[in-house]
């Protein structure tokens, strides 16, 4: 009886040790099925302008967006005014942020500077010239689709007066104005074509008078490559009414001022922004220069028949924009890249 009491006991004690190390709770950073979770991949997004720009800000956080829906990255926007763009980019990368971008050539400098003390981390720099090993510098040929535009304005003017309003003379709006006024002046010799600097991309005010000024001198066709402070000029166009019109260089501008804005530039920077995050997750992300065109399928114009019922683009119009997108992709037209 002592015999099998003992055996008891024994088999009883063996039971709470098994069932002890069976209950025990998963290792932190495991799954529990014996292999190790993998944290998120995070990536962040530094711009110099707001949300609002109807434009590149937008466009770019939405696709950052939606890379953190369909791809599973944990994601960050940081806004910063001039002289924090450094410490940004440096708080982000030090926050062990595996994904950084960031936006405009205002960037460059910043991101040359903490890219080299952060090998493992990669930059995405959105317009410049950086060439180093974690660094993706992207460009795009704005000056392409702008030439387009310029074809368009040349093609409605009536007054044979247009003009292109820019946010201030960095790279890629001189890149803008350059391919416009020379997109006009492929289409038809006689028109007039000027540019303008607002001075600022968040300054309405500031879009509206200069809109009134070229208005009031004559041109009835002006692009905006000025972003929020283009929300001005759509009221310049709005108020001067009957033959005035704006072009857009984003989508969001098209049905914006019902039977004003004729066409947009359409250069899909959220594309970048979502297959770099793509890229990273498979391990394919290089560094280096990347130019994108037309000629990449990158970009181009879009007519507004689509987006405002009160405007129909002529076939004969679709057809000249044609024309010339096609001799820019041959090569058989070189769009410039510097204001005349």
């Amino acid at each position: 009886m002592k015999t099998t009491m003992k055996r008891l006991t024994f088999i009883l004690a063996m039971l709470m040790v098994l069932t002890a190390c069976g209950s025990k709770p998963p290792a932190e950073g495991s799954s529990g099925s014996g292999e190790p979770s993998e944290a998120p991949l995070r990536a962040a997004l530094v711009s110099p302008q707001k949300l609002g720009d109807n434009g590149v800000v937008d466009f770019t956080y939405a696709s950052l967006q939606k890379g953190e829906k369909e791809l599973g990255y944990e994601i960050k926007l940081i806004e910063c005014e001039s002289g924090e763009y450094e410490e940004s980019i440096r708080a982000m990368a030090r926050d062990g942020y595996n994904l950084i971008f960031g936006l405009f050539t205002s960037m460059q400098d910043a991101i040359s500077r903490v890219a080299p003390e952060y090998p493992d981390t990669h930059f995405v720099l959105m317009f410049g010239d950086l060439d180093m090993k974690n660094v993706t510098s992207i460009n795009t040929k704005v000056e392409e689709n702008c030439f387009l535009n310029g074809v368009v304005a040349a093609n409605i003017s009536t007054t044979k007066k247009v003009a292109i309003l820019a946010g201030a003379e960095v790279a890629d709006n001189l890149r803008a104005v350059a391919g416009f006024e020379a997109g006009v002046k492929a289409a038809d010799p006689a028109v007039e074509v000027t540019h303008m600097y607002v001075g600022s991309f968040e300054d309405p005010t500031k879009g509206k008078e200069l809109a009134n000024v070229l208005f009031n001198e004559g041109y009835d066709v002006i692009m905006q490559w000025c972003a929020a402070s283009s929300m001005g000029i759509r009221e310049a166009v709005m108020e001067q009414g009957d033959g005035h019109y704006m072009l857009g260089s984003s989508l969001a501008d098209l049905g914006s001022v019902p039977g004003r804005v004729y066409s947009s530039t359409d250069t899909n920077y959220d594309a970048v922004i979502y297959d770099s995050m793509k890229k990273l997750q498979d391990g394919t992300l290089e560094g280096g220069l990347l130019w994108l065109g037309l000629a990449d399928k990158f970009g181009g114009v879009v007519f507004a028949d689509d987006y405002d019922e009160l405007i129909q683009t002529p076939p004969e119009l679709r057809t000249a924009v044609s024309e010339f997108e096609q001799k820019i992709v041959s090569g058989e037209i070189t769009v410039p890249t510097d204001p005349s």
